[in-house]
């Protein structure tokens, strides 16, 4: 009976060797993760700020303010997330670290500016007006995912190690 306990340590030890992530896939985690949920926010928000644009209405200004406010929102969580991203202490991650932060700080700028633009328009304006002034925030919004994406596989280029980490990190399949 003690063999067979003894036995059953040594496999539990043993299969439990190599399960471990590397600091390359938990960082790899962290960023898709992040980013995966601030993308599908900012996704919705633009489908929503697109549509309100297509068919204006009453009340069309506050709705839009609230989808910016949405897309403000979830930008302010992943440039906190990014920011508390502990990247691999190597050359790679150090370099890695750096794209996630000129990342960060190109969605708080295009966020920023959308929320000026809708918070600019005045109360009284026309709808033709209101839709004429928020008419690029969609295609600014669209183009902070893109972005998104380009940065992950510039990421994942930084290195093999780094690679590797983005191939295995389940939350990250969307992007490669």
């Amino acid at each position: 009976m003690a063999r067979i306990l003894g036995l059953l340590v040594l496999v539990v030890v043993f299969a439990g060797c190599g399960s471990s992530p590397s600091p390359e896939e938990k960082f790899a985690d962290s960023v898709c993760s992040a980013v995966g949920d601030w993308q599908d926010q900012v996704t919705q928000s633009a489908s929503d700020v697109k549509a309100k644009v297509q068919s204006p209405s009453t009340g069309m200004i506050t709705a839009i303010q609230q989808d910016v406010q949405s897309a403000v929102d979830a930008t302010n969580t992943l440039i906190s997330s990014l920011s508390s991203v502990e990247a691999p202490d190597s050359d790679e991650g150090k370099a890695a670290k750096q794209q996630l932060d000129t990342l960060a700080t190109q969605f708080k700028t295009t966020v920023d500016k959308s929320k000026q633009t809708v918070n600019g328009i005045p109360k009284n304006a026309s709808l033709a007006t209101t839709a004429s002034s928020i008419a690029t925030l969609g295609p600014s919004l669209d183009t902070l995912a893109t972005t998104a994406q380009t940065t992950i596989t510039a990421v994942q280029a930084s290195g093999d190690a780094l690679k590797d980490g983005f191939q295995k990190a389940d939350s990250c399949n969307r992007y490669t």
